[in-house]
């Protein structure tokens, strides 16, 4: 799928990573059993966690042609600031992927939230989504996190000189999966649990997406 533009200022990119749906379904149809990459921790409720929520068109919600429901709440998981940055709703990256088919039939509810903007040092761009129960069972999941994983990077990193490396790591609890583009954004993704899953592109010297993580009470 093509990459759309953000708006003027912002990096000309996708907004989340399109999913080749067809293939992504078949693989995880024939799959094994397997056990969720990431812990499945309750949410806890702190003063920091919780993102703002801009006043938006859907400040409640809503839902896309095709069944996609923009859920705010789901930024909940998320704290409020990065390292003194804040991490806002990003409703024009919502409004795009809103009415996405092949989004629709991957994810029931999807939220997206950023820091800044690629023309600034430090920036980030973060999607947070729940998988449809039938993409949850323990016969599919694996498939599905890391076919979601290899997708998301490829996507993310295709207009920067592709993907360079990748790697797993456990940060502040939590398996964490990592790409470096050539050109030297990162993108992580983690299983926030219950089907949930964060994913991030950013760049900077500050690394808001490893802080971010570091941020996320377990």
């Amino acid at each position: 799928m093509a990459w759309r533009s953000r708006a003027p200022g912002h990096l000309t990119g996708p907004r989340r990573a399109a999913l080749a749906i067809a293939a992504f379904l078949t693989a995880i149809a024939v799959a094994a059993a397997a056990c969720s990459p990431g812990p499945t921790p309750a949410p806890t409720d702190t003063p920091d966690q919780g993102v703002p929520i801009l006043p938006t068109p859907w400040a409640n919600g809503t839902t896309g042609q095709y069944g996609l429901r923009i859920d705010p709440s789901l930024l909940a998981r998320l704290p409020k600031t990065v390292d003194a940055y804040p991490l806002t709703e990003d409703a024009f990256t919502e409004s795009l992927d809103m009415d996405d088919p092949d989004l629709a039939k991957a994810f029931d509810s999807y939220a997206a939230a950023n820091i800044g903007a690629a023309t600034e040092d430090d920036w980030l761009y973060a999607t947070v989504g729940h998988f449809k129960p039938d993409l949850q069972s323990p016969a599919v999941w694996s498939d599905t996190y890391e076919t979601w994983v290899d997708q998301y990077a490829g996507e993310d990193c295709s207009q920067a000189d592709g993907v360079s490396g990748t790697n797993q790591e456990t940060i502040n609890g939590w398996i964490v999966d990592e790409a470096t583009c050539s050109a030297g954004p990162v993108v992580y993704t983690l299983s926030l649990g219950q089907g949930v899953i964060l994913s991030m592109l950013g760049s900077g010297p500050n690394d808001l997406g490893r802080k971010l993580i570091e941020a996320i009470y377990t």
